[in-house]
């Protein structure tokens, strides 16, 4: 069981072991440096250090621009790949938010650590602090360094996963359902064109009676345009729109999980869904 458990968690986070050895690696180059500060392992000629440290930023500077040139282009073009399929929102929107969260924190990287190999640039040696808090200060701004060097790499790692959709719909639907009973997919799938039939009738019935139909939005599939009219309009509660939109991420991310399965309990929530709306014709 806890064999399985660690397969399908290996499985849903694909860079865990190797983010795992990362951190050790880094916690063992952390307690050297460390040492380094109070049992000097090494000596440090200044020009050497200003060379290296200027070398750094500007090698991370470049490197952080060209990665972040390539993911604003890159995240334009899969933007649009929801719009050619409604099924892909979700898992879109969900991973860019991701991105946009990795990218910030990579510019907050490279902006900490830009400061302080600059500031070794500009100040070298001449410095009031103690010469222990100084070889922190180097060994420090080194070893930020080289994290952020490999969280860019992770970065485009992960943006270029073929991958990257169904894992996250794997994620996303674990997320929307805890429960391990497996249900009928096929019923599933069934009662959810019922729902959406539905849907799709009661919004006609309003925009039929309405002067004014409200605007469209091009990045935003008809089925969830179509909610937020109902919604807006009082034909459905905010109870019943949370039901429908959990179904419609549900059935969406069910379309590319790697497993094409449901639960039981998003079957049955659908099987009430469609009985509430039948009740409003």
């Amino acid at each position: 069981m806890r064999r399985e458990k660690a397969r399908r968690t290996i499985h849903r986070y694909p860079y865990l072991i190797g983010l795992i050895s990362f951190a050790v690696l880094v916690g063992i180059v952390q307690i050297l440096v460390i040492l380094d500060c109070i049992f000097p392992l090494m000596r440090y000629d200044t020009d050497a250090v200003s060379s290296v440290m200027s070398t750094c930023s500007e090698v991370l500077a470049g490197l952080y621009g060209i990665t972040l040139t390539g993911y604003i282009f890159f995240a334009d073009r899969f933007k649009d790949t929801s719009e050619n399929d409604d099924s892909l929102y979700d898992a879109v929107q969900a991973l860019l938010v991701r991105y946009n969260h990795m990218a910030g924190f990579i510019s907050l990287m490279c902006l900490v650590c830009i400061v302080l190999a600059e500031g070794i640039v500009l100040y070298g040696t001449n410095t009031l602090l103690p010469v222990g808090l100084h070889r922190l200060w180097i060994n420090e701004t080194l070893l930020l360094c080289f994290c952020t060097f490999d969280l860019i790499l992770y970065f485009v790692i992960s943006v270029l996963d073929p991958h990257k959709v169904g894992r996250i719909s794997s994620q996303k639907k674990a997320a929307i359902s805890s429960d391990n009973t497996v249900g009928n997919a096929e019923e599933f799938m069934a009662v959810w064109d019922e729902i959406e039939n539905n849907l799709y009738t009661l919004r006609d019935e309003l925009i039929s009676k309405m002067r004014f139909v409200p605007g469209a939005n091009r990045r935003k599939p008809q089925l969830v345009q179509t909610l937020e009219i109902l919604r807006n309009y009082g034909r459905i509660n905010m109870n019943l729109w949370r039901k429908l939109d959990k179904l419609r991420q549900y059935h969406n991310l069910s379309l590319h999980d790697v497993n094409m399965a449901v639960t039981q309990e998003m079957c049955d929530l659908a099987k009430n869904v469609l009985t509430e709306l039948e009740n409003k014709k």
